[in-house]
């Protein structure tokens, strides 16, 4: 955290923010439309109908949208409600698929689907037209002529709490579980912390006016010190610098410190997983939990330390996961096991030699049954609105072990 003090005689200071206020809040605007149109750019499909009774597909955008918060996905991911048929559109039934492919979008037709819920994002790298030519180009084409809503929470998923990895993981016997990277409060809007002091008549004063600012926090932290001084703390808004400036001007503080603060940590939240098990278990004992998890026959596995790993140890204290593609998010992790779906030759290898067993169970193999724990959340999420939610019977992973 960087530390910002006013090294000049602070009323010389607080002049010039006073005389440059209007630039700095015309600045701050500006900002703040950039990033309002970056947000409406990202999240264009969300619906911003609010008037007139539109159907219930908003309704449902905004429980998907609480459910799988947007603001948790990757910066460079794709989700939401990426088709949008024109209102009125209502949603009776939901199919659940990992891919949207063209079997999995005959099969959402041939169930009067109105709504399809792709955990991969059939829209990612931005299309020029839609043309029959293309897979996917063709599947945008069909679901807008037939009505057919499409959403995708991708990574989102992979962020939430009880999302793709903590199911991942919930074979295991869970001592801890925590996100191997963190997620910040999208909610928290404060970017600023502002200490002072000030004499002991007037910070309740200063507390009130303060209190009159949008921007800044109705907690005050007040600590009375000796000599009739209180060191009042608070936390604003970046465009409420500028006013607070001004507003100090008229009491007589001491010691003023601006400094920048970040977003604070959601619990629970982030990209990946790494666990701790109650009880040491082998590398058999993992894959054959693994297999059963996630209904397979076959698995990939790498031994740490070359071939004469005993599989049958039991060495396994932590376990880190990262549902699809993990070599980037597991790449230094210290960890007895990385469970995955899948991962370069030589990120593997990098694996092995520095301590770490390797499952592979192919990019989608390792997320497609977290749908049915999506199903039974979405319907009681959406049962005010009568939703059959199904998963689809036919969405599989393209790679087979022959």
């Amino acid at each position: 955290m960087e530390m910002i003090k006013f090294l000049t005689p602070f009323r010389f200071y607080l002049n010039n923010i006073c005389l440059q206020s209007c630039h700095v809040r015309q600045t701050v605007q500006l900002v703040g439309n950039q990033i309002t149109l970056n947000r409406l750019h990202k999240s264009r499909k969300m619906s911003t109908c609010n008037t007139e009774e539109k159907g219930n597909l908003q309704k449902i955008v905004l429980k998907l949208n609480k459910l799988m918060p947007i603001a948790l996905a990757e910066d460079w991911d794709n989700v939401g409600l990426l088709v949008e048929p024109s209102s009125p559109h209502n949603v009776s039934k939901m199919l659940l698929t990992n891919d949207l492919t063209p079997e999995v979008f005959e099969e959402a037709v041939n169930l009067k689907a109105d709504m399809i819920l792709s955990y991969h994002p059939p829209i990612f790298s931005p299309l020029k037209r839609l043309c029959q030519s293309d897979w996917k180009q063709k599947i945008v084409v069909k679901a807008i002529e037939n009505r057919i809503a499409i959403y995708s929470p991708h990574t989102s998923c992979d962020s939430i709490k009880d999302g793709v990895n903590d199911w991942l993981l919930s074979a295991f016997d869970n001592e801890s579980v925590m996100p191997l990277s963190t997620k910040d409060d999208p909610e928290f809007c404060y970017s600023h912390k502002v200490s002072l002091l000030i004499a002991n008549g007037d910070h309740a004063k200063l507390m009130e006016s303060l209190k009159a600012f949008q921007n800044v926090s109705s907690i005050f932290n007040v600590t009375t010190l000796e000599q009739e001084k209180v060191h009042l703390s608070f936390v604003c808004t970046k465009s409420a610098v500028a006013k607070i400036g001004c507003l100090l001007l008229e009491y007589n503080v001491e010691n003023p410190v601006f400094s920048e603060i970040q977003k604070p940590p959601l619990p629970g939240v982030g990209v990946g997983r790494i666990s701790k098990l109650g009880s040491k278990i082998s590398l058999n004992k993992a894959v054959e939990i693994v297999k059963e998890h996630l209904k397979l026959s076959h698995v990939r596995v790498a031994t740490s330390h070359g071939p004469d790993f005993n599989c049958d140890a039991e060495n396994i204290k932590s376990i880190a996961v990262c549902a699809g593609a993990g070599t980037s998010v597991l790449r230094g992790v210290k960890a007895d096991l990385y469970l995955t779906g899948e991962m370069s030759h030589h990120e593997v290898l990098s694996a092995i030699h520095n301590g770490s067993s390797v499952i592979l169970c192919e990019h989608s193999n390792s997320e497609r049954g977290y749908l049915s724990l999506l199903k039974e959340q979405l319907t009681t999420s959406l049962q005010e609105y009568n939703v059959d939610v199904c998963v689809s019977e036919i969405d599989a992973d393209p790679l087979k072990i022959v």
